[in-house]
């Protein structure tokens, strides 16, 4: 996968502290499609909305979240399922931060991958992996509009370094 040519990624930079989730799958969206956004901040706001809420537009249930806590992994899920047309599953990869980088290597050979990283003890931010560089993955950071690339021994040390968040905690 590659970030469209056509797109600055400043120009998905989430508007407020708990959309990361809802910028990562718009990039999703405008690196597997041709939408590009009208109005960012009302995209990614309304992206939120729609994650977050108990009737998802994508013909399926979720559970309800409280949008001040950011994105529930499961509706990240299920909004790359609708994109990518495949069944993804959802990898806890803190216990196992080599596993966790093995499974997001291979899926992102084929597409964006959302990542959830954080503190030891919580996930805080969702990052959009985009493509395997060289010993590491390339990732979109919503918090800063930036393509970021992280090393392969700072995924499996928990030294991700993305938005001030090390430990990697899900890969979807």
């Amino acid at each position: 996968m590659q970030w469209p040519a056509d797109l600055s990624p400043a120009t998905l930079r989430q508007p407020d502290d708990r959309s990361c989730g809802a910028a990562s799958v718009l990039a999703a969206r405008a690196i597997l499609t041709p939408w590009r956004p009208d109005d960012p901040e009302q995209d990614i706001t309304e992206e939120h909305r729609l994650l977050t809420s108990p009737t998802s537009p994508r013909d399926r249930f979720q559970m309800p979240w409280p949008r001040a806590l950011g994105t529930p992994p499961w509706a990240v899920a299920n909004a790359l399922r609708a994109l990518t047309h495949r069944h993804l599953a959802t990898v806890f990869t803190r216990p196992r931060a080599e596993i966790g980088y093995e499974v997001l290597r291979e899926q992102v050979r084929t597409r964006p991958v959302a990542v959830y990283v954080g503190s030891r003890l919580l996930p805080r931010h969702v990052v959009l992996a985009v493509r395997e560089v060289g010993d590491g993955i390339e990732v979109f950071d919503p918090a800063n509009g930036r393509l970021i690339r992280v090393p392969r021994e700072n995924w499996t040390g928990h030294r991700v370094g993305v938005a001030r968040w090390n430990y990697v905690w899900f890969v979807i």
